[in-house]
């Protein structure tokens, strides 16, 4: 079989808003780099709606970290969440620098939305296209830097001494081999494992079996952020998630039996809290016929709803002729990965010439995620890679060997690597939800080191196939072990 070479000094691994962010920094910092962005599509970037930034005047640096901290109950890097929270009013300013205009309000000010665990309005947005701006943006621009942005799928990661030397990918199906001595991981989540999940199957968190492969530490592995308000009704809107920032702007959550989900002048929960509340509530009979509870949008001010959530009026205004009656059925789905691969202050992992960005990455959220720090991550972090990609000098004397002796040990068979993921899928479902029994971990472990064996019985036809199914496994067993 033979493998295609590419020499380049910076590989980054997805082409989503961190490793955007990482490219865009490299160039900057060290434009007579070769870098390739290796990138699948279909990640979670463009559905950024904001960011989080102290920007109003009763809020600081200060009060933000106390409640990044808050919400990941102290299982977070006080060194990660120092630099999220410090940096995120210079990612404002270099957002709009690219020509970004945040929505404001008349006096001038930032038109700001409260996420869930918030103290303050944080959450810096332009209407709620934010992600997709700024991936155009930014995909513009290293086309005029001559980046190219490749199809294709990393499926394992070559090390020398402990430094990064190249990796094994497929583009349309045929080998490459990548000579280089830095990889940037910004592979996003893996709340595509899920069977119940808001983002698309692509993000199988396949970057932290790279990484583990290569003996990387992963931290927080257990915390999976499950988004509360997905909608599983009507069909139309199916795994759509209803931003939770309009529960502050009149919108309520309503069981079958007409109980407030959150009660009015309740704390404001974070969105584990949320989640586990609509979980109760639909376990104590609140079910409203396809497993959660009504998201009543019949207290926002359609005005208001249609000047701040444009994208959301548009789309579901349409569903009811009244508007008192425009409602949507929502339930937790497997939303954010909160845990990754272990990185410092400047996205550097124990690897040398591997770096991490974006939710590929871990340490910053602990327990619970803050929302809108997802945006903010990606561009604080993704800067960070791309510092230190542009500031390291390693050797490669190419990898094509290995590359060619792993791609003959990989097996194949009859199997598609569809139903292995649509098994998956189900064990954590099953047993990584909202709620969990006792004796989930054992029984997940138990159930994917089944699935595992039947994957070397019977593999899939193609080689990508079975390594896709191969570091799906992988991600999965990191996901459930600690629970």
């Amino acid at each position: 079989m033979g493998i295609e070479i590419v020499d380049c000094d910076v590989l980054i691994v997805g082409g989503g808003l961190s490793g955007l962010q990482a490219a865009i920094t490299l160039k900057q910092k060290a434009p007579w780099k070769k870098v390739v962005i290796a990138d699948l599509g279909g990640g979670a970037s463009s559905e950024v709606m904001g960011l989080c930034a102290p920007m109003s005047k009763e809020d600081s640096p200060e009060c933000f970290i106390a409640d990044t901290l808050k919400a990941g109950a102290g299982e977070n890097s006080k060194e990660l969440v120092d630099r999220l929270c410090r940096d995120a009013s210079g990612v404002v300013s270099m957002l709009e620098g690219i020509g970004i205009h945040f929505d404001k309000k008349p006096d001038g000010g930032y038109d700001m939305l409260r996420s869930l665990g918030s103290t303050y309005h944080r959450v810096v947005h332009y209407k709620t296209i934010t992600g997709k701006t700024a991936i155009k943006k930014y995909r513009d621009k290293l086309k005029e830097e001559g980046v190219e942005i490749q199809k294709a799928r990393v499926v394992k990661l070559f090390e020398d001494g402990g430094a990064i030397s190249g990796a094994l990918a497929f583009k349309d199906g045929n080998p490459v081999c990548y000579n280089c001595p830095c990889v940037v991981l910004a592979t996003g989540g893996a709340a595509g494992l899920f069977g119940f999940s808001t983002w698309t199957k692509f993000l199988q968190g396949s970057g932290y079996a790279l990484a583990s492969d290569l003996g990387v530490q992963l931290t927080g592995m257990k915390r999976v952020q499950f988004e509360p308000c997905v909608t599983v009704y009507p069909q139309k809107y199916y795994s759509f998630p209803i931003i939770t920032t309009m529960l502050f702007e009149g919108a309520k959550l309503i069981d079958a039996k007409g109980r407030l989900v959150l009660p009015e002048g309740a704390a404001v929960p974070t969105k584990r809290e949320l989640a586990e509340m609509i979980a109760s509530s639909v376990a104590d009979g609140g079910d409203c016929g396809h497993g959660g509870v009504w998201f009543d949008f019949s207290g926002v001010d359609e005005a208001l709803f249609e000047r701040k959530y444009p994208e959301y009026y548009k789309m579901l205004r349409p569903f009811a002729k009244d508007y008192k009656d425009l409602r949507v059925e929502v339930k937790p789905a497997a939303h954010t990965t909160l845990g990754g691969i272990k990185i410092d202050r400047f996205a550097q992992t124990s690897v040398k010439g591997l770096m991490a960005a974006g939710e590929a990455s871990g340490g910053i959220h602990g327990r619970d995620r803050i929302g809108g720090n997802a945006g903010l991550e990606i561009f604080v972090f993704g800067r960070a890679a791309g510092e230190s990609a542009a500031a390291y000098e390693g050797k490669t004397h190419g990898v094509a060997s290995q590359c060619q002796e792993f791609l003959n040990s990989i097996p194949t068979g009859n199997a598609t690597a569809q139903e292995y993921l649509q098994r998956l899928g189900k064990i954590l479902d099953d047993n990584a939800g909202v709620y969990r029994k006792s004796d989930a971990a054992k029984t997940a472990l138990q159930e994917i080191a089944k699935l595992g064996g039947d994957l070397q019985k019977n593999p899939p036809k193609t080689k990508e196939e079975y390594m896709v199914c191969k570091n799906a496994i992988s991600a999965a067993q990191k996901l459930v072990e600690q629970i």
